[in-house]
């Protein structure tokens, strides 16, 4: 099987969509902002756990395709892709727990702790645009 570009495409353009509904939250509103206001704090969870469902996506869909077995874990899907040079394997290990964050907002298996949360929203907000960038050059590659 062939990896499908229209459904990458569309995944990718999704994750743009959420990342840019994450910036004014990165470049606008302060911590405190965000952590006061639960609306905020809320659309800031649940556009993260979007954005990270739409690389989890683009993720299985390229493993499956290219046949290259079968991860452990979600998380696990970043690490694979590294391992295979889909994406680059530090920022593969270095994103994987990405996962773990989103599966505290969905499943609440833990407290999360939302300004620890906040901060490294902001601080990693770039690996969204890398990651998109690296998958969009091994896209590429296969076409």
């Amino acid at each position: 099987m062939t990896l499908d570009f229209a459904l990458v495409e569309k995944k990718l353009h999704l994750l743009a969509g959420y990342v840019g509904e994450i910036k004014p939250f990165v470049a606008e509103f302060s911590d405190d902002d965000i952590l006061k206001d639960s609306v905020k704090y809320h659309a800031l969870e649940r556009v993260f756990q979007l954005a990270v469902d739409a690389m989890i996506d683009i993720n299985r869909h390229i493993i499956k395709e290219k046949h290259l077995g079968a991860p452990d874990d979600l998380e696990g899907t970043f690490r694979l892709l590294g391992e295979m040079n889909v994406i680059e394997k530090n920022f593969a290990f270095t994103i994987a727990p990405i996962v773990g964050v989103r599966n505290m907002i969905v499943h609440q298996y833990e407290k999360l702790d939302r300004a620890l949360f906040v901060r490294n929203t902001k601080k990693n907000y770039g690996d969204f645009g890398e990651y998109t960038r690296q998958v969009r050059a091994f896209v590429g590659k296969e076409k």
